[in-house]
């Protein structure tokens, strides 16, 4: 008898593998079709960018051709320069501003070759064409680039200058006027006097004392005039360098004579160290002896203290008087053309020191004190002042101060 023995491992075997296959199989696709989703997601993803970034290529596009009509449009010239001043950028203003082409041109030398001068601080250039030209450079990117603007001011100078001379005709107008009133008196006096010599038994005592007034008089005029004349003149100052100390000096020779006259008295205080002023020396010690007269015809006897002292700011010159003051109700006027509370006075000493002092970048002041008496200071800038090494400073401190007449 014999036995037969069947086996299923084989069959077994094919369906697990079968089942595998088929769960790979069912993960593929699974797969796939996510990465078909996923595929599916950046391109539309990329499609929104490249639509996002063609519009805002389009804007800047449109916001470009917006940005040039409106420079171009602009009544003034635009430029704009690399780092090297070579023109990248240049409206049509400012080729015809310049009368050159400008693209891929150096900047320095189309200023060159086009401007007759150029101001001292770089901003107007006078060309050859005869127009005036604003120039400012003040504005410049993060990549070094420099944007120029040019402005045709010819024509606003123009009027300017018209205007000028317009304000100009006025004040002298208004000065002649002024100046006529202020001589009347005088001349009449002076006539009223020369007119006293024809009586015939005037003594030789009168005659004498007439002539005498009508030169007073006369003199009186010819100080009005002259006055007058530096006032509306108003000169800038000639520069140079003078010492504070030869200043002062001056000064002193100019006063003494009206102390000795009245037997005042007279002192001046000054730094321990000469200093160089720059200007007109000649100018200010008049503006100087302008206000020392002022306050030596207030006070009798005649008395005047000069004080020359260095601040942080700069030079003060200070005098001081010890007359009764200014009235507080004009002080702010005494500086004034033609203002003056005296029957002789020419309202015009006071206002040319005041003129002087402008044209030398400082200041006139004018104060009372809590003691009495006057204080006129004279102001002067560290930019006017140099400091001078003088081995005799202290013999001349020794010289001029505390001088009694």
């Amino acid at each position: 008898m014999s036995i037969r023995v069947e086996s299923n491992a084989p069959a077994d075997l094919d369906l697990e593998n079968i089942h595998a296959l088929d769960q790979l199989s069912q993960q593929l696709n699974a797969s796939y079709a996510a990465l078909e989703d996923e595929v599916s997601d950046l391109t539309q993803e990329l499609e929104r960018v490249r639509a996002a970034r063609s519009k805002e290529l389009i804007e800047r596009e449109r916001l470009a051709l917006r940005l040039s009509a409106l420079i171009d449009s602009l009544p003034g010239g635009v430029l704009v320069l690399d780092p090297d001043h070579t023109v990248i950028l240049a409206n049509p203003q400012a080729v015809e501003l310049l009368s050159a082409p400008l693209l891929n041109q150096n900047f320095l030398r189309v200023i060159e070759q086009k401007a007759k001068d150029i101001s001292a601080d770089g901003k107007q250039l006078n060309l050859t064409s005869g127009r005036l030209i604003a120039l400012s450079n003040e504005v410049s990117d993060h990549y070094g680039d420099q944007v120029v603007l040019l402005t045709d001011i010819t024509d606003a100078q123009q009027k300017y200058q018209e205007n000028r001379r317009a304000q100009k005709l006025s004040a002298m107008g208004e000065t002649i006027a002024r100046l006529a009133h202020q001589i009347r008196t005088p001349l009449s006096a002076a006539l009223l006097y020369l007119g006293q010599l024809k009586t015939p038994i005037l003594t030789d005592a009168r005659q004498r004392a007439s002539l005498e007034k009508a030169a007073q008089r006369l003199k009186h005029m010819e100080q009005v005039i002259n006055q007058s004349l530096n006032f509306v003149q108003d000169h800038a100052p000639e520069v140079q360098d003078f010492s504070l100390f030869e200043l002062l000096d001056a000064l002193r020779t100019s006063v003494l004579p009206i102390i000795e006259q009245q037997k005042g008295a007279f002192s001046l205080d000054m730094p321990t160290q000469d200093i160089l002023i720059n200007g007109d020396q000649e100018s200010l010690l008049s503006a100087l002896v302008s206000v020392a007269e002022n306050a030596l015809d207030i006070a009798m006897p005649a008395s005047l203290q000069v004080t020359a002292r260095i601040t942080p700011e700069g030079l003060e010159i200070v005098m001081i008087d010890q007359g009764p003051g200014f009235d507080e109700a004009i002080i702010g006027q005494v500086f004034d053309a033609f203002f003056t509370t005296r029957s002789d006075g020419t309202g015009l000493g006071l206002a040319l020191a005041a003129t002087i002092a402008s044209n030398h970048d400082g200041q006139m002041r004018a104060e009372n004190l809590p003691q009495g008496g006057a204080c006129v200071t004279l102001s002067l800038p560290n930019t006017r002042l140099t400091w001078q090494q003088n081995t005799q400073a202290m013999q001349t401190i020794e010289r001029y101060t505390g001088v009694a007449v």
